[in-house]
């Protein structure tokens, strides 16, 4: 790969004064940016900068072109806006707003956590919202006329981002789907986190933007049952169930459930995308239809649900801006109190193919800038299985440590250490879930195994052994003398 030697970090970028650096990745750097505005208020932004060592990289160069574009033109209140792109001398750079807030899964995780249900009203009026950007998304069209067939191909309660103002947008435009993207996916890979994946994309089948529909209604079947649809223990089994496709009635899970809501959740899952809503509007006219009278209500109910369940942190994140942006050598990082969602995240990972050609970088999290410190959240590049017993090739959901997760994981260590100490050794594992009972291979098996995952370095013999060979010595010497003096 061809590098730039590293430049001294930016001051200005576009419009825009750079402070603090908030976070970054394999690709890019995220710092926060300030510009005064005509009316002599202050405009905060998030500033993506492509790397230093990948500005004369074409490849990197080319995504860059494909991000900017796509996302310049996603102009719509319940979208997350980019404000600028452009080039300021070496840095390359895309601006877009900064949001304070929390995604829609950090909410529902609290809530499901501490036994708290998402008022029915308000997941409604949250997923409409979300299906009217997308709708927008979907719309746009180029400069003749002719439709760009954007896809966000990752509808998720963790790209919906929920601000302390009550505001909805929808967020990481990274794996995007669009008819101007220069850089193109290879046949059959699918993208996404597989438990939203629609069945065709499951079965590798053509994909149109009622995959993102059927995202959304899974999303809203979680938010109303505080359960999850098809996410099971392995992704094997969760494409498993993706594929079977069967949606529990919501009404025989959440009593007196309105039976108007469950049609519309109902239609958006459908297995059939003929029998789906054909688009995002038609899904977001009938959830607006339900919601009714209440819609005025929702955007103050949404953000004093925000206040409750994270006290403080707005008035924090408030505070965090200030000293961010009076930073004026960004060479340090100044984290966020809570992840600063951006437009697309696909810029701040490194991909697995360039991974041995690269100095090791830390990845940022999906959407959001993260510091390097922190984990990551991954995405997916599945090829899907041709039957049910192929196994995808990674791992897509979250990882986001929650207390009942860390709780569930207290519990299982606590139930092997009891196990061990009873028996003297660790309890067998098998990690083939069609057998109950651990088979132990025998020692040529054994060996084999080994060899086959590589030679490990001997271990030294115990003590004890040791002691044991030292008197048997011991008294063939003292035999031999005994015998000498004879």
């Amino acid at each position: 790969m061809r590098t730039a030697s590293a430049l001294a970090p930016p001051k200005q970028l576009g419009k825009y004064e750079v402070g603090a650096k908030i976070g970054g990745g394999g690709m890019a750097t995220v710092y926060i940016g300030r510009a005064d505005r005509d009316d002599g208020t202050e405009e905060r932004v998030a500033l993506k900068v492509i790397r230093d060592e990948l500005a004369n990289d074409e490849r990197f160069k080319s995504m860059f072109i494909d991000e900017a574009k796509i996302l310049a033109q996603l102009s719509h209140p319940n979208i997350i806006r980019t404000l600028e792109y452009g080039v300021t001398g070496h840095h390359r750079f895309i601006a877009m707003e900064l949001l304070s807030g929390r995604t829609y899964f950090d909410v529902w995780d609290v809530l499901a956590t501490t036994g708290g249900r998402m008022p029915v009203w308000l997941a409604a009026w949250v997923c409409a919202r979300t299906a009217e950007g997308l709708h927008s998304a979907h719309e746009l069209v180029d400069e003749d006329g002719q439709s760009l067939h954007v896809i966000h191909r990752d509808v998720n309660p963790g790209n919906i981002f929920l601000t302390h103002g009550g505001e909805v947008k929808l967020i990481d435009f990274g794996l995007a789907k669009a008819r101007v993207r220069l850089s193109k996916s290879e046949d059959g890979i699918v993208k996404g986190k597989i438990p939203y994946l629609a069945p065709e994309q499951a079965h590798g089948r053509p994909i149109d933007r009622r995959i993102d529909v059927y995202a959304l209604g899974a999303t809203l079947w979680e938010s109303v049952t505080m359960k999850r649809l098809f996410k099971r223990e392995t992704d094997v089994d969760t494409l498993r169930a993706i594929r079977d496709a069967k949606i529990p009635d919501v009404r025989t899970l959440v009593p007196d459930f309105p039976p108007d809501l469950w049609y519309i959740i109902e239609k958006s899952l459908r297995t059939d995308r003929d029998a789906r809503y054909e688009t995002a509007e038609e899904f977001r006219k009938e959830l607006d239809e339900f919601i009714g009278g209440r819609a005025p209500e929702m955007k103050e109910e949404l953000a004093s649900l925000l206040t409750r369940l994270f006290p403080g942190q707005e008035a924090l994140q408030a505070k965090w801006e200030a000293a961010a942006t009076s930073q004026r050598v960004p060479q340090f990082t100044m984290p966020p109190p809570a992840p600063v969602p951006v437009a697309s995240t696909s810029m701040l990972e490194v991909a697995q193919d360039q991974s041995d050609s690269q100095q090791p970088i830390a990845e940022a999290g999906p959407a959001s800038a993260k510091t390097e410190a922190q984990p990551t959240s991954a995405k997916t590049d599945v090829k899907p299985p041709p039957d049910a017993e192929a196994k995808p090739s990674a791992h897509v959901e979250p990882k986001r440590d929650t207390a009942k997760r860390r709780a569930k994981t207290k519990t299982k260590s606590k139930s092997k250490s009891k196990s061990k100490t009873k028996s003297g050794r660790p309890p067998p594992t098998d990690t083939d879930t069609s057998r109950t009972t651990p088979t132990v291979p025998p020692a040529r098996a054994r060996r084999a195994q080994t060899e086959k995952r590589g030679a490990r370095p001997a271990k030294p013999a115990p003590k004890r052994m040791w002691v044991s060979v030292a008197i048997v010595v011991g008294v063939v010497l003292a035999l031999a003398l005994v015998l000498a003096a004879r």
